[in-house]
């Protein structure tokens, strides 16, 4: 599954929601807001997703279980950056191995 972890796979899934596994309060979900590319070269690719979720709920930052119809459960390391009215912000930043070295 972690191969398939690239900014076009996030891409194609703006605006969809993803369940949060969260096991201290009910399954609730966030959606993914942003698919934002960070960097890339022929070796790296660096990308940012934001999500917005809910104001009745908050997750700290921390390894969080979600699933989602297409991508199945993933597991993200999620940071809390935001709040306004409608709910928390939180962002997950990828920067992984685009093409393993020889």
């Amino acid at each position: 599954m972690l191969e398939n972890l690239k900014h076009a796979t996030f891409a194609k899934q703006v605006n969809t929601e993803f369940q949060v596994h969260d096991p201290a309060a009910e399954f609730f979900k966030l959606k993914l807001a942003r698919v934002v590319k960070l960097s890339q070269t022929a070796q790296q690719e660096a990308f940012s997703l934001l999500f917005h979720g809910p104001a009745t709920h908050y997750i700290a930052q921390g390894i969080h279980k979600l699933s989602h119809e297409q991508l199945g459960e993933i597991d993200i390391f999620l940071v809390p950056v935001g709040k306004n009215q409608d709910g928390f912000e939180y962002e997950a930043i990828f920067n992984r191995l685009a093409k393993p070295r020889q």
